[in-house]
């Protein structure tokens, strides 16, 4: 049998790890992927779409209820119900979203029930829009916001 001798177990225990060239690479890498990273804020809103089953909507509406929708034009916005007289917004004056604001606030309180509106878009209407009478619903105390899409003009 052959001895095996001490000094090669001790060469291959004493030497070392050659780690500062993976170090490098990390003091250069990290840097430059947090400098090219893109940080973005997700945000949600919250929204009822309608459903499919045609059927249970007919049978979920109440004669009380005001089926109130505000529709989306190119030039104007446009707030109905049942039981409402329709109002007419014109979007180019200055204060279009004081007035459809003041208009929902006045449904509100004259029908303090009700929580629901939908808004009806037209397919060329802007998302900034879209999100914009939202916000003015919600700041009337509307609760419920549906979104239904208008293909008519």
């Amino acid at each position: 049998m052959r001895k095996r001798s001490h000094r090669g177990y001790r060469q291959l225990i004493e030497s070392d790890l050659e780690i500062m060239p993976l170090m490098n690479l990390f003091v250069a890498l990290i840097p430059m992927l947090l400098i090219s990273a893109v940080f973005l804020k997700v945000s949600a809103i919250d929204m009822q779409l309608p459903s499919d089953d045609a059927e249970a909507d007919v049978s979920s509406i109440s004669a009380d209820a005001l089926n109130l929708s505000v529709r989306i034009r190119d030039d104007e916005y446009v707030v109905q119900g049942r039981r409402l007289s329709r109002r007419v917004v014109i979007r180019k004056s200055e204060d279009a979203e004081t007035k459809l604001s003041s208009i929902l606030e006045g449904i509100k309180h004259d029908h303090p029930e009700n929580e629901e509106l939908v808004i009806v878009s037209q397919p060329n209407t802007r998302y900034d829009d879209i999100v914009r009478v939202m916000d003015i619903s919600r700041g009337s105390g509307m609760g419920a916001i549906s979104l239904l899409g208008d293909s008519g003009y």
